[in-house]
């Protein structure tokens, strides 16, 4: 009975190997299922005889999912009755008593809507692959974890496209210490497209967390990365640059809030022009209170500082954010988010300013046990000042009313 089990166990995981072929080549991002997603199919499928082997578990689980954009522009959004779809297969195999867990996905993005999509500025080609693929594999053993994930997605694909990534990382715990390290690449232009630059990127990374219960959680990481262009087309300007981050950071979480520390220093080298080096330095204080059990407020502050050691220019770069969230009852929901941010160069050649808000509120007026009634107001507002050149500024105000049936 073990030897059929198997088998499908390597059906399982060989499904999204065999994918592969027609996914072309890929990405580095683990994107699971958003908690956003609608399921309007569902299907699971378990192996009977897992309470008594203990070794092998597999899953299918299927998932449409109806991505929406983040823009502050209420005007850019797409109408709930015109949003595309991502279908999703998703399989995981956990095998030899849960030690070792495969997972493998391709979804695929309805490529017959028209889309906006604000992660890419280049336009889409009618017949760019729709498609992504993912596998991911994670192991343990006694007190040290690993891991490798692969994931590859088109030009067509609405979430993260036409980017490609990999990554091997292994976490080792002790006591109320740990260590991390990881070490992958990314890449853009999957597709090998003669007009366009493939940007790729190589990095490493090693961390050491310190935490104990009711104490503060202490951070040391250290990471580098490279970024090098390949086969540039006439006219595109190669490109080839490494990074060194060092990042403290010190959390403390309590029953109703969370508050964190965190301070960087990046050296940037251009390995092309030497006189284009850079030093930044950046602070970050953010914190998640929660008053009531309805109510979350997320306030942050930013400081990033740059300096040009050949010209001496600095760059000071400010923000200040803050999101309140709402939920007075399943039948209403508020939020509402403002951010402001200025960039200011020390030789005056650049003074920006930006502010940003927007707010909706999202009220079921009736229920019944077939269909829902809701109606949604929205707001934005988006001023971009350019205190150099007045005529590059910009201000944008909107609102949005929406009323929908939505069935059950």
């Amino acid at each position: 009975m073990k030897h059929p089990l198997l088998v499908v166990s390597l059906a399982t995981f060989l499904s999204g190997v065999v994918s592969q072929a027609w996914c072309g080549d890929g990405m580095l991002l683990d994107t699971r299922v958003s908690p956003l997603a609608i399921g309007s199919s569902t299907l699971q499928t378990v192996d009977p005889t897992f309470a008594q082997a203990n070794v092998v578990r597999p899953i299918i689980t299927s998932h449409v999912q109806h991505p929406s954009v983040a823009t502050f522009r209420l005007r850019d959004l797409t109408p709930e009755t015109t949003r595309p779809r991502i279908e999703q297969l998703l399989a995981t195999t956990t095998w030899f008593s849960g030690k070792l867990e495969t997972e493998a996905e391709v979804a695929h993005s309805s490529t017959e809507m028209s889309w906006p999509v604000a992660s890419t500025m280049i336009s889409t080609r009618p017949d760019a692959a729709a498609r992504m693929f993912r596998i991911r594999l994670t192991g343990s053993e006694g007190s040290l974890r690993y891991g490798v994930t692969f994931r590859h997605a088109g030009q067509g694909y609405l979430l993260s496209p036409d980017r490609a990534s990999r990554e091997i990382w292994s976490e080792w715990r002790t006591g109320w210490m740990t260590f991390r390290n990881a070490l992958g690449q990314t890449w853009n232009n999957v597709e090998g497209e003669t007009t366009r630059s493939r940007l790729e990127q190589t990095y490493g990374l090693i961390g050491l967390y310190l935490s104990k219960p009711l104490w503060p959680e202490l951070s040391v990481t250290y990471s580098k990365n490279s970024l090098n262009s390949l086969s540039e087309p006439i006219g595109v300007a190669p490109q080839r640059s490494s990074n060194h981050t060092i990042e403290g950071a010190l959390t403390l979480q309590r029953p109703g809030w969370d508050i964190r520390v965190a301070s960087s220093y990046i050296l940037t080298s251009d390995l092309l022009r030497g006189d284009a080096d850079s030093n930044i330095r950046s602070q970050t204080l953010s914190a998640i209170l929660r008053p009531i059990s309805q109510l979350t407020i997320t306030p942050v502050l930013a400081y990033r500082q740059e300096l040009q050691p050949r010209s001496g220019v600095r760059l000071d770069s400010p923000t200040a954010s803050l999101a309140l969230s709402y939920q007075q009852s399943p039948q209403l929901l508020f939020s509402t988010v403002g951010n402001y941010s200025s960039s200011h160069s020390s030789d005056g050649l650049i003074r920006n300013e930006n502010l940003k808000w927007r707010g909706a509120l999202d009220w079921s007026l009736h229920s019944s046990a077939r269909w829902v009634t809701k109606i949604g107001f929205e707001a934005g507002y988006n001023r971009v000042t350019n205190r150099v050149a007045r005529s590059a500024d910009t201000e944008d105000i909107s609102g949005l009313i929406r009323l929908g049936i939505v069935a059950r």
